[in-house]
């Protein structure tokens, strides 16, 4: 197992800092994570833009995307008063995971730490839609120690309790989504779509990032 190392909360502060230089859009739908989101930008990464590709039916803007790369749940909640309570937004969608285990979080304190981010939007925002991701499935993942897999799996059987417990908050479930899987394969992490990763294993292309906007579409279609 990892030892704990120590952390420093701002070493990821130029993301909050380009948040907050940009426009402050509110009532939106805000998706606040690690680089799961961060990835989907075009400027960098070639991908589409999230902003662009899942809008109203109208074709106005609904989301705002506040993935900051490399962030831990601990992080996120810390920068929680600067990169989500200003946009004011009507619903949040919250993801952790990949980062925080290699700093030794344990899936119990993971998940602690993402229920009290969405316990401040909760409080803030009486009306917000509330929605928190299970672990996305990578070519890498499979590639991890035994142990790292049951750390997943614990994780996952975590959060699916919490939301079963709070039926206010919508799990977004990667392993119930067929875009992400060959067919047939749905939910088997082996089945995984080769295709659909960049060199790193772990982060999505332009083709899994289409698939991961149908997912998220599908999931937020009430609010769209």
């Amino acid at each position: 197992m990892f030892e704990k190392r120590k952390k420093n909360l701002r070493h990821l502060e130029q993301s909050i800092l380009k948040f907050e230089e940009g426009p402050v859009v509110k009532g939106k739908i805000l998706f606040y994570g690690d680089s799961g989101f961060t990835r989907w930008k075009a400027e960098k990464y070639g991908n589409p833009i999230l902003e662009d590709v899942i809008r109203m039916k109208d074709g106005t803007q609904a989301v705002v995307n506040h993935g900051f790369g490399s962030s831990t749940a601990e992080e996120q909640l810390y920068y929680y008063p600067r990169a989500v309570r200003p946009w004011e937004p009507r619903a949040l969608v919250q993801m952790s995971f990949g980062n925080d285990i290699d700093y030794a979080y344990s899936p119990a304190e993971i998940l602690s730490l993402e229920t009290r981010i969405l316990d401040y939007a909760r409080a803030d925002f009486p009306e917000i839609k509330l929605f928190i991701c299970n672990v996305r499935p990578s070519i890498n993942m499979l590639l991890e120690p035994v142990y790292k897999m049951r750390m997943v799996r614990e994780f996952n059987e975590l959060v699916a309790g919490y939301c079963a417990k709070h039926p206010e908050v919508t799990l977004v479930d990667h392993y119930a989504c067929p875009y992400l899987f060959e067919e047939g394969r749905t939910g088997d992490p082996e089945g995984i779509r080769r295709d659909f990763f960049v060199e790193d294993n772990v982060h999505y292309n332009a083709l899994g990032s289409e698939a991961y906007r149908k997912l998220c579409a599908e999931v937020l279609k009430d609010l769209l």
